[in-house]
């Protein structure tokens, strides 16, 4: 069976992406990052999609016209679109962007441009380049394999894996994807050694997972939730002892136990939040109220009820979205605030993995805060590795606190 994503990226040839980098002011390297991290994205979007029958039909409609496979005799030509972005409805194609992210484009423009280290309208161009790139192979290829849309489907959901694992740190998270795939290997560091047993290389059986993004009325207090995408994990991951492991998730749980009890936080727009009296978001908005506090470089605060996927950048929303949601809140609360995230995780494993990993993590809470409302010139991420450490790495609890995604304000 033909990889799709293999497919389209080979379609994407050296001289369309050498004309990209020189329209758009960009080198060939970060164009052709840009366009690797889209194409996956947009086929998750599909896959994502695809699980709802009703919902699938209009879109596959869209992808079976005719005439998107005109798109393809002519890809270099589409290089500076862009309109796609805004999901304009009177463009098929930007319709089927609409169809399948809403309002979270200006995210996926954020997450990728950061990623391949180009500008945000370099990736809107590319974008207007990647959308009518997959009309037209599917137009193509449900005419010349004469499938319905239970077909596509059923073709997109066999190779989940593969455009899953493929996507760039952080858009699984922001789109609520789901975590049943892995990251690649590649940017997972090693484990941490516990009786000889190897912990992280545990069985991914997970068919889906809630993803929760939390969503606030301006300063009025009022709340809305949205629940988007919401599966029930029916699998878990088990070890070669039967027990579930995850240490992302131990350490919160421990954390927590610790913080106190909730009580009702106003802010100073009106908003309560329902938080900790000991938790991260309670000493955050001390320090900013605090007027003899000046900014510094040496104040951090650690989120305490952050969960990833143990060894990767995927977000645990069912455990991390009430935290991101009031971290969300409390920058809407104070517009002229403006934090630095940091990831950080132990001595364990390959520098350089380590190092990759706390970036793709700290990307990731970005994303997922751009997701909720945040302007992204409000927000910086930066990955430490396993430098500036809170504890010595001589035992797992130590290691597990040296875990951690922290925020600093940089201006107040």
């Amino acid at each position: 069976m033909a990889n799709i994503l293999d497919d389209l990226k080979g379609m994407v040839t050296n001289q369309i992406i050498s004309s990209a980098a020189s329209h758009l002011g960009e080198s060939e390297g970060g164009i052709s990052k840009a366009i690797g991290a889209l194409l996956p994205t947009l086929l998750g979007g599909l896959v994502s999609k695809s699980t709802d029958s009703s919902g699938f039909s209009g879109i596959f409609n869209m992808l079976s016209d005719n005439r998107n496979a005109g798109f393809l005799d002519n890809l270099g030509g589409l290089i500076g679109g862009g309109n796609l972005a805004h999901g304009d409805p009177k463009d098929i194609a930007g319709s089927l962007m609409g169809n399948l992210f809403g309002g979270k484009v200006g995210g996926i423009l954020d997450l990728v441009s950061s990623f391949a280290g180009v500008k945000k309208s370099s990736t809107s161009s590319l974008l207007g380049l990647a959308g009518p790139l997959l009309m037209g192979y599917f137009s193509r290829k449900i005419k010349n394999e004469g499938l319905n849309a239970s077909g596509l489907a059923s073709l997109l959901g066999s190779q989940k894996s593969s455009i899953m694992s493929a996507l760039p740190a952080g858009m699984g998270s922001l789109l609520g994807f789901g975590s049943g795939i892995s990251t690649p290997s590649a940017s997972m560091p090693e484990a941490p050694s516990t009786g000889g047993m190897n912990w992280w290389p545990w069985l991914i059986g997970l068919l889906g997972i809630a993803a929760l993004v939390y969503f606030w009325k301006g300063c009025k207090g009022e709340v809305k939730e949205a629940v988007e995408n919401t599966t029930e994990v029916v699998e878990n991951a088990v070890d070669s002892t039967g027990a579930a492991v995850s240490n992302a998730a131990e350490t919160v749980t421990d954390a927590a136990s610790d913080l106190g009890a909730l009580f009702r936080k106003k802010l100073a727009c009106g908003v309560e939040l329902n938080i900790p009296e000991k938790g991260m978001e309670n000493n955050l908005v001390a320090f900013i109220d605090d007027k003899a506090k000046p900014v510094d470089k040496t104040t951090w605060f650690s989120f305490d009820r952050l969960t990833f996927q143990t060894g990767s950048a995927q977000l645990d929303m069912t455990k991390s979205a009430e935290q991101l949601g009031n971290i969300a809140e409390i920058l809407k609360c104070y517009p002229n605030v403006k934090l630095k995230v940091g990831g950080y995780t132990d001595n364990v494993g390959n520098k350089e993995s380590n190092m990759k990993l706390s970036m793709e993590r700290a990307t990731a809470v970005k994303a997922t805060l751009v997701a909720l409302g945040i302007e992204p010139t409000r927000l910086d991420a930066e990955g430490y590795g396993d430098q500036h450490p809170v504890a010595p790495n001589d035992t797992e609890e130590n290691k597990a606190k040296n875990r951690r995604i922290d925020v600093r304000v940089t201006a107040k």
